[in-house]
């Protein structure tokens, strides 16, 4: 017979080797999806709230990313003449290969950077082998996140069950160190599905390089 402690040291390890859930696995981006974004950036003693829309097509290649008035994206605020201004804008990654920054108000655009250079959609899996970080409650929803690094440590967050949705994205370090960098996705209006190729279309003025300020 065993003695009592041989059992309680077996239920010890019963407890550690299977009582601990596995870690779940990097969320994976839908094929096709739009989603409303609150952006939130913090820096030099600022705070800059804007809300955007994102469109995504991996089957396609595409992407657009919508920023309305009151934005304080770097890629907008790149362009010559543009440091300074808060006007809407947006990005367009197309069926050529090219990433095109547009500026609706003006009718003006131009040609960021190719594929060839980075310049493509984000990878559906590009959580691919990121670091599970845990859980926590995001607009009343309880969110997994996964932390995976690159330039910076990017730390993002789904839903939890068998049908998830992106919650929040922001930046680690170095980013943390200057600011903050966060999206709040709208997880109410997130939609998965085919997307309106018109959204993807690039105007036929959009012709000459960016020239960055």
């Amino acid at each position: 017979m065993m003695s009592i402690k041989v059992i309680l040291a077996f239920l010890t390890t019963v407890v550690v080797v299977f009582g601990a859930p596995a870690a779940p696995s990097p969320y994976v981006w839908a094929d096709e999806f739009s989603v409303p974004i609150q952006q939130t950036i913090k820096v030099a003693g600022q705070t800059h709230t804007n809300r955007f829309m994102y469109y995504y097509d991996a089957i396609n290649k595409v992407s657009r990313t919508d920023h309305g008035k009151g934005q304080f994206d770097e890629m907008c605020r790149s362009i010559r003449g543009k440091q300074y201004s808060d006007e809407a804008c947006t990005f367009l990654v197309a069926l050529d290969g090219w990433r095109y920054v547009l500026f609706p108000g003006e009718k003006s655009c131009c040609k960021y950077c190719n594929t060839s250079v980075g310049c493509g959609i984000i990878k559906k899996d590009w959580l691919k082998g990121a670091t599970y970080q845990g859980q926590m409650r995001v607009d009343g929803q309880v969110c997994d996140g996964w932390m995976k690094k690159g330039g910076e440590e990017n730390y993002f967050y789904a839903t939890t069950g068998s049908v998830q949705k992106p919650c929040l994205y922001y930046e680690g370090y170095p980013t943390l160190e200057r600011g903050v960098n966060m999206w709040n996705y709208s997880i109410a209006e997130y939609k998965e599905g085919p997307q309106d190729p018109s959204f993807f279309k690039v105007p036929s003025t959009c012709t000459k390089m960016c020239v960055h300020s």
